[in-house]
């Protein structure tokens, strides 16, 4: 499989808005081509493009710096744009989300805190779709070209936030994927999908068609019937399984993400080696890693890692830029994996039966899955 991760600035991190600072960044992908990576997925929120004029340049040039870097180690990099969760937490500019707040909101990092606010419809008003695709068409002016871009990962879990009907999904991605295309008919286009739209397959099961694959991520995320992840050895576990439905439900080149049981605990690095075999042996084309590297201890208090325990130890790498114990055997035993094409083997329905009820044949799909190791 091919082997990639997310890299948030362990210095600058995010609230800040602010590009990575290229010389962590150069460490940093030195560090993760030697321990056997291909790529690196830098998200974007795009509230750093909507600054003003000034502090939209000085992003971009910061960020055409960074592809610099991740190009110069030997790596491709993919953009997150706009990536709306991050690190178990939910990111929105302003104009995304309604004005008052209210307590039982979940919350959402908006200009400059975290707050309880409730997400817009945004899909149902035409003039902030433009003004959001406008954003999208100069950061692809700025970037596109660059050798080291090799692809995009589109409108990321925003399905979770606002979930919105088939039509205006259909045109929101159509509309991205062709400014894309514009530019490089040759870059890969991903649609970013949390776990959760498992359980609520559509919109994304109907423009699944418009990209070349899909990523899921979310495993902060539980659900009803699933094992809560507990550690990285059951969250390895629980992503072969996920992994399986997915690339049986959308007939997509799949990427799955795991690391957030890592901030909870290791368990057996054994049975994590096993996993990730298990992971291949389903057919995914690229396992992801939420984080590249830790935080520096400065950032352990600061949003997005002071909201969880142990969300600053989900990264392959220590802020040294070292590889954590057992860090590279499981990189080479994903790397080497044979992938596979028998994920759906233990999938005994339809995808229309699955569809009238995904909640109950999701935690039944799982059992089948158990008895078939």
């Amino acid at each position: 499989m091919i082997v990639s991760a997310d890299y948030i600035c362990p210095v600058r991190g995010l609230t800040g808005l602010e590009p990575p600072k290229p010389e962590t960044l150069r460490k940093a992908a030195r560090a993760a081509k030697d321990l056997g990576l291909e790529r690196i997925a830098i998200p974007l929120l795009e509230e750093s493009l909507a600054r003003g004029t000034k502090a939209t340049i000085r992003f971009l040039d910061g960020l055409i710096m960074a592809l610099d870097q991740i190009a110069e180690s030997g790596l491709n990099a993919l953009l997150i744009a706009p990536s709306s969760k991050l690190l178990a937490l939910r990111w929105a500019p302003p104009y995304l989300v309604h004005g008052y707040r209210d307590p039982r909101a979940a919350p959402v990092f908006v200009d400059g805190a975290l707050r309880t606010l409730h997400p817009l419809d945004w899909w149902a008003d035409p003039p902030l779709i433009q003004s959001r695709l406008k954003l999208f068409r100069e950061l692809l002016s700025a970037v596109s070209g660059h050798p080291g871009l090799k692809g995009w990962v589109l409108l990321d879990r925003a399905f979770e936030f606002f979930r919105p009907g088939l039509e205006p999904a259909e045109f929101v991605l159509r509309s991205y994927v062709s400014e894309v295309r514009e530019k490089d008919e040759t870059a890969t286009v991903l649609l970013g999908l949390g776990r959760s739209d498992l359980i609520k397959p559509l919109p994304a099961l109907g423009v699944a068609s418009l990209v070349d694959g899909i990523r899921i991520s979310g495993s902060e995320d539980s659900i009803s019937g699933l094992p809560t992840v507990s550690h990285l050895a059951g969250e390895a576990k629980l992503s072969a399984f996920l992994a399986a439905v997915s690339l049986w439900l959308f007939e997509k080149p799949l990427e799955i993400q795991m690391g957030f049981g890592g901030s909870l605990g290791m368990g057996d690095p054994e049975e994590v080696s096993v996993n990730l075999l298990r992971i291949a042996a389903q057919g995914p084309s690229s396992l992801n890693w939420m984080s590249l590297i830790d935080p520096e201890p400065e950032l352990h208090k600061a949003i997005p890692w002071s909201l969880k325990p142990g969300l600053n130890r989900t990264g392959l790498l220590d802020p040294g830029f070292e590889p954590k114990k057992h860090t590279e055997e499981w990189i080479k035993t994903a790397r080497v994996a044979e992938i596979g094409d028998h994920g759906s083997e233990f999938i005994d329905i339809s995808r229309e039966e699955y569809l009238d009820n995904p909640a109950m044949h999701l935690a039944r799909l799982y059992d089948h899955f158990l008895e078939s190791l």
